[in-house]
């Protein structure tokens, strides 16, 4: 990310996750993890945020959490408007 402004910012880069078939209802995207990063004009910076499998769960038909195998989805960016979000595809397996 890079701060092409005059002032320094604080930016948030939030990271969806989309299940891309599942079994039970699942909202389009939800949001999984997020960094805030201050950045001076003209500053760049790579962002790393772990996500773990485990945030892909859904709750069963017994009100358990599970994780189901298979593709999913991850939108990272500064906001949720589709239009600012990066995608990668990724499968459980």
């Amino acid at each position: 990310m890079t701060n092409t402004g005059p002032r320094a910012v604080r930016e948030t880069v939030q990271v969806y996750v989309s299940d891309c078939v599942t079994s039970v209802s699942w909202a389009d995207k939800e949001l999984k993890a997020y960094r805030q990063v201050d950045l001076a004009p003209g500053q760049s910076e790579v962002v790393t945020i772990d996500l773990a499998v485990s945030e892909c769960t859904i709750v069963d038909a017994a009100g358990g959490r599970v994780v189901e195998a298979g593709d999913f989805e991850l939108r990272v960016g500064p906001s949720s408007r589709e239009e600012a979000l990066l995608r990668a595809g990724f499968s459980v397996a």
